[in-house]
């Protein structure tokens, strides 16, 4: 795979950030881009928000005949072989096992998936009725935007986003119910489940359209390690979520082109 051109894009996303062409679909996608808050976590500033992925769609004042016109658009379909750029929410590039799974059905360039949150760019500046000044004027400046102008550069057909959550969980007798709750490198014993909770986003480069889907969740039952060394149980943990990993991208991978091709 051709890293050099991704890293070079990567650097320089927040300027076409703003300046991407200006597609019909996304008429009612405009005004400005509201500042991050500052007391967000450094966890949520490298993630991928709903905005940065659909734009103002989310916001928009959205009338019946809008949602009958979207009703009549054809499905959003990516034949296999096609040319993808694929990203994972949060990580520079995504991980290998996910970019090996996805390279069976499709041709894939990869982009980070951290938004650049440095500053806001605008363009298209028109002057207003007395021309006396400019007034920047900033259309749909968000990352998916930006994401469809490198895939077009690039004739790629379609930009996939995935966002995926480890989590553990234990059964609670109490409530006779698994609790579930972020997996952070805590211990593992054999009373622990694992899951992972996918979100892919597909987007048409063309059209800007889009489709959602989160597959059904696949969840492992650990097993406990052979008594030994720290080092050993660590590394038999880590080959667990590794094999754990490995077969749900595996399973959800061959569901989403299944249903997308």
């Amino acid at each position: 795979m051709n890293s050099g051109p991704a890293v070079f894009l990567s650097t320089t996303i927040f300027l076409l950030a703003g300046c991407a062409p200006h597609s019909p679909i996304d008429a009612k996608k405009t005004g400005v881009i509201r500042k991050e808050s500052s007391v967000a976590s450094k966890y949520d500033s490298t993630q991928l928000t709903d905005k940065d992925i659909f734009g103002n769609e989310t916001t928009l004042a959205i009338s019946e005949e809008d949602i009958q016109a979207a009703l009549e658009g054809n499905e959003l379909r990516v034949p296999k072989n096609s040319a993808v750029i694929l990203v994972q929410s949060g990580s520079r590039a995504p991980e290998a096992v996910m970019q090996q799974e996805m390279s069976r059905y499709y041709t894939v360039a990869t982009f980070s998936g951290i938004p650049d949150r440095q500053k806001s760019v605008t363009c298209n500046k028109d002057k207003n009725k007395d021309e006396s000044q400019d007034i920047a004027v900033a259309e749909n400046m968000n990352w998916m935007q930006a994401m469809r102008y490198v895939a077009a550069k690039g004739h790629q057909k379609a930009i996939i986003v995935y966002q995926d959550i480890l989590q553990s969980g234990r059964y609670d007798t109490t409530t006779k119910n698994m609790v579930w709750s972020d997996y952070k490198d805590e211990k593992l014993s054999d009373s622990i489940s694992l899951r992972y909770l996918v979100r892919f986003t597909l987007v048409d480069v063309a059209t800007g359209e889009w489709a959602t889907w989160s597959p059904v969740n696949y969840e492992y039952q650990v097993l406990p390690p052979l008594p030994g060394k720290k080092d050993a149980v660590e590394t038999a943990i880590e080959q667990q979520i590794s094999q754990f990993k490995q077969k749900t991208y595996s399973a959800m991978v061959k569901d989403l082109v299944n249903r997308y091709q």
